[in-house]
């Protein structure tokens, strides 16, 4: 009874993880929450060591429904390594499915020729050059240690946990700054306002938080110390009695501090 039973938990898990590899954008795969996962690899057992991380008994280890646990794995699957070859089938695989029908369509081109000014002609005057002169630095942002810091619902599509390409330049940064320090981590907490469901808002923070956690992991940070976490609409920082406040609830943190 106990093999069938577990043969029957081994060929849903399979199937359930077949379902969950469609591939939606990147030939890589995007970082997705796994509807359920496992830790019988090693990998996946040593997660369990983890500070902060939920009681799991023998069922559980074996077929686990924790968000936690499946956000975390889940971005590990979408970051692992493929082979040449296996690339070159996912790139075929995406042009059937013709995502890349509008890559190469020229837009329609708005370039006019500057026609030369010829009612005043200046002279052209070529700056003496000082070599014992240092050149002008830009001051670029600090980061420091036991600093929380704030990023705003614009950094996401509206209702969304896809990522808006102008912000990438502020997170590229802390990614740095927490690849040039080692003894730091980080953690990414994401937060809703108190509108709709807070199973809805529940899900959304933690998937939130967890996309900007793998990309600072696939920019650069180590993932032992980076972790994420969705609360919804629990702790907020304003009230959500205006829209003003509802709108300073809506974001997501970033605490980086030593190691403890």
């Amino acid at each position: 009874m106990k093999i069938a039973l577990l043969t029957f938990f081994f060929s849903t898990f399979i199937f359930v993880q077949s379902l969950s590899q469609v591939n939606t954008g990147r030939e890589y795969g995007n970082p997705k929450v796994l509807l359920l996962t496992s830790h019988l690899s090693k990998a996946n057992r040593e997660l369990l060591l983890r500070p902060n991380m939920p009681y799991h008994n023998f069922i559980n280890k074996v077929i686990c429904f924790e968000l936690k646990c499946r956000t975390i794995i889940g971005r590990r699957k979408s970051l692992k390594s493929i082979s040449f070859d296996e690339f070159k089938r996912r790139i075929e695989r995406n042009a059937k499915k013709g995502m890349y029908k509008d890559m190469f369509k020229k837009p329609p081109s708005t370039y006019k020729k500057p026609q030369p000014d010829t009612t005043l002609i200046k002279k052209k005057v070529i700056e003496p050059i000082v070599l014992n002169e240092p050149a002008p630095t830009v001051a670029s942002p600090v980061l420091k240690s036991d600093s929380l810091i704030v990023l705003g619902e614009l950094l996401f599509e509206t209702n969304s946990y896809k990522l808006k390409g102008e912000h990438f330049s502020a997170l590229d940064s802390i990614a740095k700054f927490l690849q040039e320090h080692p003894s730091l981590v980080a953690m990414i907490s994401g937060h809703t306002d108190d509108t709709g469901k807070e199973s809805y808002n529940l899900i959304l923070s933690s998937k939130r938080a967890a996309v900007v956690a793998a990309y600072l992991i696939e920019n650069g940070a180590s993932d032992e110390r980076v972790s994420s976490d969705g609360f919804g609409s629990a702790k907020p920082i304003m009230t959500n009695d205006t829209e003003s406040g509802r709108r300073k609830n809506r974001r997501v943190e970033i605490l980086i501090h030593e190691r403890r």
